[in-house]
């Protein structure tokens, strides 16, 4: 019975290992693409890692090398759910990619008809709530990446790093998951 909770406690450390980014900035959004077919996006409840409201709603945020190889093209879709930005009332209500410098490899969350700033602090979330699920079904994602403000082509923010965003399940996490269960599993079983 020992030795079974010691392989899990040291699965569980290295899945916690392997899922750290090596990264200074704090996780503001997590990605859950458990079922492609119904990705969400979710605040984590951090702050940022720096204060500035140079960008409005409208210029959002983006999450930088979201999808993996040549990505996929999405033009302005709109979303539904409550993930919001700092400092302001209203929720993203649309994502766009392949303007400016994003590419399609990324994916810039706005607001269409809401107004004001984004007030990100190093003391308050980053961001609440999170977004309906999106079909992602034919795209493959990247464990992690940086979340910048701005859509980096109109309207631009300062193009700061606010934070990251993580996968999960994050494909790593997952591999190194799969041999200490199965241990467990045998260990168990005699």
């Amino acid at each position: 019975m020992k030795r079974v909770s010691f392989a899990v406690l040291a699965a569980a450390g290295l899945m916690t290992a392997s899922g750290a980014q090596a990264s200074v900035f704090p996780v503001l959004i997590i990605v859950d693409n458990t079922d492609p077919s119904n990705v969400i996006f979710t605040a984590t409840g951090n702050a940022a890692a720096v204060m500035d409201d140079s960008a409005s709603i409208l210029g959002g945020v983006s999450l930088l090398d979201l999808f993996q190889g040549d990505g996929a093209i999405f033009s302005s879709t709109v979303i539904g759910g409550d993930l919001s930005p700092s400092g302001n009332p209203g929720a993203y209500n649309r994502f766009l990619n392949n303007i400016g410098d994003l590419g399609s490899t990324g994916l810039n969350l706005w607001a269409s008809g809401v107004g004001g700033p984004q007030m990100f602090n190093t003391t308050d979330p980053a961001f609440t709530g999170s977004t309906s699920g999106f079909d992602f079904g034919d795209v493959t994602f990247n464990s992690f990446g940086n979340i910048v403000i701005g859509d980096t082509a109109g309207i631009p923010g300062s193009g700061a790093i606010l934070g990251t965003w993580e996968l999960i399940p994050s494909p790593g996490t997952l591999a190194l998951a799969l041999p200490f269960g199965i241990v467990a599993a045998r260990r168990r079983r005699a």
